[in-house]
């Protein structure tokens, strides 16, 4: 027992006991406890609680909104508020914002009466450059800039496009007929044709050049897609995949050989023939735009993210489209899920058959969504069954995505992201956990097609540019995109897609068609518009250069220049066992043979320059003379003569001095303000018209509207034009391809050479540069 102990402070002698209770004494020092931890916490009384924040995290309240500050300084915060005098309270939204959710989507609608959108157009238009091509408004380029980035996607990852905006046109009638019919309108001589075997069977995709009724080699119309429905029936099912700035153009060919009569344009000797009445009876076709939706994954891990994206039904479920169809057709779905399983165990698209068309039925894509953004891998170690990558079983290719009788079921049973979410929160027994047998959510039909990439070893790298197309029904673009980035894919627009087509050594658009001579109109304004932008000192003067077209390539006057003839319209050569003759003899310096036509006719080309050097847009392709190769360091274009240049002076200063006079009549007219002025309002009013005319006057002193030569313009004559040139990160080198023409090509190999002479136009300088043909 402790001793007493006498402290006059407690009234004496007191005994203290051995412990104390913690909590008992930390309650009655509670008020100094606080105390404490308000002067560590503040120890200067002047600060604010939100002076309190890390440095990172004071940018969020300099709107003076509590709700961006944590929730625990909140009430702090207004309790200084009300001390210093609260702001006044924000005025309520107008009932237009509050009603913004409802009036957002009417605007949406109507501002796609001008312009289509894609389903995946919101999530573009976020994140891309946008802008209006072909009636449609589609993504150009990403935001952040990264253009060797897409490029790594395609070589060794996997770059993701939207083209949907490809027209499906569907072609019903006997495949005899159909077969008829495209006679007339393609030629046997550019590849195989509509109803070769490899194509009617429905496994493969095919690809075909379409020309007007008759026109062969003119009148081209594009290059084009399609595939044949497996089925047995007499009456088979074609479907066309046509670019929007082709559809008008191919809608009207089709309609004109079904209906009308056709007459060859370019040669009056063949009589009008009138197509028979049995194409109008027993063939039928419609023009079905936004009826799918069109994925383009190029790149060899493209194979893995599908394999993770998408999971087989192997057999029939509760899902009302498939109530429909059931006793229709048989799509053996246990199959094509085992085949699809096979040739999941290739690590690329390349491996397997080129053009193979895969139809299968999937479970919902978002059942497979990752929870956090991360990279479908290759991961099988087993080797693929050597079977699997020759044969093509014969109910692959049967899908029930060809039947549009569906469409509006599967849209009606879809599940929002908003419901999604509800769905797999609220109605499971584990919240969150996602059941891939959930009745609620139903499969989706999809059809799958191989892109083989670059066939072309001598040129591109063997199955560069390989990957798969995915065919979608409409309403799950989003379902399936979103997917698809989550498992490492990288977004890309138009710019990607002629970035593709360029390394792969193809033409975009070529400019033989309707649609490629709109193209060429639509860069030629963008490039003017850019250069007239400038202002007079930071100009090339072309003329100098001895560059009279520098922003569209005039392809019938450089025909006309080698031939004696006047040429109204010009083709491209597409016969490919003419075109392998020609490369046979670039390769061996021989003559070219004898065409017919060949004073209209341009030849592709593939052109890789020799030691430093970028090709650009629009450059000369030239004819070299002997000596060339030994003395190109010092081969230079020489100054020309600039015609208009005292004439552009003297115009200049004739503005200026105009432009004072108005603006002294102005002042003038400020100064008097009388009605004894109105004929100076008049002159003024006349004589404001005058810059608009003048800017047109000066534009074409600067560059000429009208030429009337190409060949003889500079020291070398020219022979062709790129159409598109840069710096090539597969090859590792400048390349581009153009046309030259065809009787330029034989006067070139007739001085027995197979190098031609390269010059940009910004430039003097003549560069040395291999030729190769290519297929167009």
């Amino acid at each position: 027992m402790a001793a007493p102990e006498f402290d006059a402070a407690l009234g004496g002698t007191e005994e203290l006991p051995f412990s104390a209770n913690s909590l008992k004494f930390a309650t009655s020092r509670s008020i100094e406890i606080a105390a404490m931890t308000e002067s560590i916490l503040r120890p200067s009384k002047t600060k604010l609680i939100f002076q309190t924040l890390p440095v990172h995290m004071r940018r969020r309240v300099m709107s003076h909104n509590c709700k961006r500050l944590p929730r625990k300084l909140r009430e702090g915060h207004l309790e200084q508020l009300k001390k210093s005098g609260l702001p006044p309270k924000q005025k309520r939204p107008s009932r237009k914002y509050r009603r913004r959710p409802g009036n957002l989507l009417d605007e949406y609608n109507r501002r796609q009466k001008r312009n289509v959108w894609l389903e995946t157009h919101i999530w573009h238009a976020k994140r891309f450059h946008m802008v209006e091509r072909w009636g449609h408004r589609l993504a150009l380029a990403p935001c952040d800039k990264a253009f060797r980035m897409c490029y790594r996607a395609t070589s060794a990852h996997c770059l993701l496009q939207d083209i949907s905006y490809l027209t499906p046109i569907q072609i019903t009638g006997p495949v005899a007929l159909i077969k008829e019919m495209f006679s007339s309108l393609t030629n046997c001589v550019c590849g195989l044709g509509i109803c070769a075997q490899a194509y009617v069977t429905g496994k493969r995709e095919g690809t075909i050049h379409l020309y007007e009724v008759n026109s062969y080699p003119f009148g081209y119309i594009g290059k084009m897609n399609f595939i044949w429905l497996p089925t047995d029936n007499q009456n088979k099912v074609l479907w066309l995949f046509v670019h929007p700035s082709q559809t008008k153009q191919a809608e009207s060919a089709l309609t004109n050989m079904l209906n009308g009569t056709s007459t060859d344009e370019h040669d009056v000797t063949i009589k009008k023939r009138k197509t028979t009445n049995q194409f109008t009876e027993k063939i039928k076709f419609k023009v079905l735009p936004g009826i799918f939706n069109r994925f383009q994954l190029t790149g060899p891990n493209s194979h893995a993210i599908l394999t993770r994206t998408l999971k087989c039904v192997n057999e029939h479920d509760t899902s009302e489209w498939q109530a429909l169809l059931k006793g229709k057709e048989d799509f053996y779905l246990k199959e094509k899920c085992d085949y699809w399983q096979e040739i999941s165990k290739a690590s690329s698209p390349s491996q397997l058959p080129p053009k193979t068309v895969v139809g299968l039925v999937v479970k919902d894509p978002r059942l497979s969504r990752p929870s956090h953004r991360t990279k479908a891998k290759y991961e099988n170690t087993e080797p693929i069954p050597a079977q699997s990558l020759i044969d093509i079983p014969n109910e692959a290719a049967k899908s029930p995505l060809w039947d549009t009788n569906i469409y509006d079921v599967i849209k009606k049973n879809r599940l929002t992201n908003g419901q999604f979410i509800a769905h797999i929160t609220k109605t499971q027994l584990v919240p969150g956990e996602v059941n891939e047998n959930d009745p609620a959510l139903q499969s989706v039909p999809v059809v799958l097609v191989q892109r083989p990439g670059s066939q072309e070893p001598s040129i591109k790298k063997l199955g560069y540019g390989s990957g798969w197309d995915i065919i979608i029904p409409s309403g799950y673009s989003l379902q399936f995109w979103q997917t698809f980035i989550m498992f490492g894919a990288r977004s890309g627009g138009l710019r990607e897609t002629e970035s593709l087509a360029f390394e792969m050594g193809e033409h975009h658009i070529p400019p033989d068609s309707e649609a490629g001579k709109a193209e060429e109109k639509r860069i030629e304004m963008e490039l003017k518009e850019r250069y007239f932008k400038l202002p007079p000192s930071k100009r090339v003067n072309y003329a100098k250069l001895g560059v009279n077209s520098p922003f569209i390539c005039p392809w019938k006057m450089l025909l006309k220049d080698w031939t004696s003839s006047s040429v109204d319209d010009f083709f491209i050569l597409r016969d490919r066992k003419l075109l392998d003759q020609i490369q046979n003899c670039v390769m061996n310096k021989k003559a070219l043979p004898q065409m017919v036509k060949s004073e209209s006719c341009l030849v592709a080309v593939y052109i890789k320059i020799k030691g430093k050097g970028t090709l650009k847009r629009h450059a000369h392709l030239c004819l070299p003379q002997p000596g060339d190769d030994k003395t190109i360091k010092t081969l230079f274009e020489p100054h020309h003569e600039d015609p208009n240049e005292k004439l552009r002076k003297q115009k200049r200063i004739t503005h200026i001095t105009d432009m004072k006079r108005l603006r002294r009549r102005k002042i003038k007219l400020k100064k008097h303000k009388t009605s004894a002025t109105n004929g100076i309002v008049a002159r003024k009013k006349s004589a404001l018209k005058e810059p608009s005319e003048y800017v047109k006057l000066m534009r074409d002193l600067w560059v000429p509207s009208s030429i009337n030569t190409v060949r003889h313009l500079t020291v070398r004559e020219i022979i062709g034009f790129i159409t598109q040139g840069g710096f090539s990160f597969s090859e590792a080198q400048s390349c581009g391809v153009g046309f030259v023409a065809y009787n330029a090509l034989s006067a070139l190999l007739k001085t027995g050479q197979n190098k031609i002479l390269v010059r940009n136009l910004t430039s003097r300088k003549y560069r040395l540069g291999s030729l190769q043909i290519t297929v167009p």
